[in-house]
């Protein structure tokens, strides 16, 4: 057959011949060479060699599959570090755009803010109690307004609290 040969009871395959049989390039022949295949002589392959090599590169069961696995770790972890590095100058490039605003700054003005809206939300009860004044009694004006008041002190203590609030039963 042209291409194969027959030596010491070994079945000898040509470069080519090798590619086109297991369905891959001779630039991936070239590259597992590199990682460890060996060959038989120059242009010629143990067929046998070659598919064994090959199922435990894809199988994991050798220590040339643990050089491969940890040479794609290393490829992977040079890469995730690429985007890292990339990612930091892009933030270092916004930082010095100004599209960062310090921490200090944003306490100081989240601080403020609330500050107005718990005070805006304890007036609300007032406010409202002074829409339903001429229907209501006095003392069923005292009970809504309390009633109010307690909501919004609640939703206040909600927002307040850092993970999962519970509200004191009554």
């Amino acid at each position: 057959m042209d291409g194969f040969k027959e030596e010491k009871g070994r079945v000898l395959i040509r470069t080519n011949r090798l590619c086109e049989l297991i369905e891959i390039s001779d630039r991936t022949l070239t590259d597992w060479k590199r990682q460890g295949l060996t060959q038989h002589s120059r242009g010629w392959w143990d067929l046998q060699h070659v598919l064994k090599w090959r199922g435990e590169i894809y199988n994991g069961d050798s220590e040339t599959s643990k050089s491969v696995n940890l040479q794609q770790k290393k490829l992977e972890a040079e890469v995730a570090f690429k985007e890292s590095q990339t990612e930091l100058a892009r933030i270092k490039m916004d930082i010095a755009e100004g599209k960062y605003i310090e921490k200090e700054i944003v306490e100081a003005e989240l601080t403020r803010f609330f500050l107005v809206f718990k005070k805006s939300a304890m007036m609300l009860p007032r406010k409202l109690i002074g829409f339903i004044t001429g229907y209501l009694d006095p003392m069923e004006l005292r009970k809504v307004e309390k009633q109010i008041s307690e909501l919004i002190n609640d939703a206040l203590n909600q927002m307040s609290v850092d993970g999962v609030y519970n509200a004191k039963k009554k």
